[in-house]
Formats: structure tokens, sequence, C-alpha cells
């Protein structure tokens, strides 16, 4: 990999490689954790040529958590949105299919392939949004972003939802159970856990 192109930028396909790299790093070793050498190391870039392209460490740490918002948390709006997974909006339980898949992938991610990573979006909640208000701004954006999911497919449900405040707290204790089984995950907490905490989310939705 060339480390620039001629007027200093990273051609479009290096620059996604090298932001997936930083993601990566900063995930697994956070703000704090992660050394300007581990993301040298990681991207294959040199230090000045990283600084030169993508700035400093926060503004690398800010590209990371986009780029986690592009892929990531773009997927799992996808599957709650019916636009992947096969669960189209007009079957009469698509809404509560699609829930239910993506509380499983966070099992399936720990039991199926070892990862037990956790959430970008919620070790930037946590470590990194209390101190720093661009981070915090873009946390609170994907939150949003997801809650937003939720209630897309929390209405797709028939006869469930009582009126919009229904709906809307039903959507947020979604996310909130979503993100703590995340956070599950990455404390190394059982799978059966886990699954107890999907079950208990689902039993309330009553599919058709």
């Amino acid at each position: 990999m060339s480390e620039v192109t001629a007027i200093g930028r990273p051609r479009k396909f290096e620059e996604q490689t090298v932001l997936a790299a930083v993601m990566d790093i900063f995930w697994e070793k956070g703000f704090e954790g992660t050394a300007m050498s581990d993301l040298v190391e990681a991207t294959g870039l040199q230090k000045g040529s990283l600084y030169g392209a993508f700035g400093d460490k926060r503004t690398l740490y800010l590209k990371a958590l986009a780029f986690y918002d592009e892929t990531e948390v773009a997927l799992a709006v996808d599957l709650l949105s019916g636009k992947c997974g096969g669960y189209e909006l007009e079957a009469p339980d698509a809404g509560y299919l699609r829930i239910a898949a993506l509380l499983q992938a966070v099992i399936d991610a720990v039991s199926v392939k070892g990862d037990r990573r956790g959430c970008l979006l919620c070790n930037a909640a946590v470590d990194q949004a209390p101190l720093d208000s661009a981070t915090e701004r873009s946390v609170t954006a994907s939150l949003e972003c997801m809650e937003e999911a939720f209630l897309e497919a929390v209405r797709a449900i028939p006869d469930f939802v009582a009126s919009v405040s229904e709906g809307r707290r039903t959507a947020r204790h979604l996310l909130s159970v979503y993100f703590g089984m995340r956070v599950l995950a990455k404390s190394g907490a059982p799978v059966a856990i886990m699954d107890d905490a999907k079950s208990g989310a689902l039993k309330g939705l009553h599919p058709l």
C-alpha cells in the first residue's frame, strides 16, 4: 500500500482500509489504551503520514466512530428497517422478527464467532462522551438513529402499539436491552444471560 497520493490524501479504497484498521484498534483498546504506535502498526502508515492524512489521535477517534456508524450501526439499522435479512415490511410478524434477529446477532457474535469486543459505540458513550463534546455528539446521533430504527420495527408489529408514546417507550426499552447485551458480551457474561435478556425483551411484543 502506498502511503498517500500526490495530493497528500489516501486513495478512497485505502482510506476505507485505514479507517477500518483504526476503528478496530480503538474498539479493542479504547481511546486511552491506544497509542499512536498502535495506530501506526495497524494501518501501515508512518506517523507523519497518518497525522497528515487523518489528523491527530482525537480526530482519528472521531473518524473511527463515524466509520463505525456508517458500517456497524448502519447494518443494525438496515436489519431493523427491513432493508436486509429477508423480513419484509408486509409480513405480519416482520417487526418482531427483525428485532429478534438483531438481538440474536449479539448472541451469535459471541457463541458462533467468539467476538467479545462488545460495541465501540457503548465504549465511547462510557469512556469518552462525558469528557469530549464532539464524541458526545457522535454517540448521541448514533443512538438516536438506532432508536428510530427500533421504533420503525415496533410499528411493524400490527395491533401492538396503542399510542405513539407507547411505541417510543418500547423502542427505548429495546435499545437499552440491545446495548446492555453488547456490554454483557464484552464483560464475559455467559451466553445464557444474554439469551434470557433477549427472551425477556421479546416476551411482551406479542407477534401475530
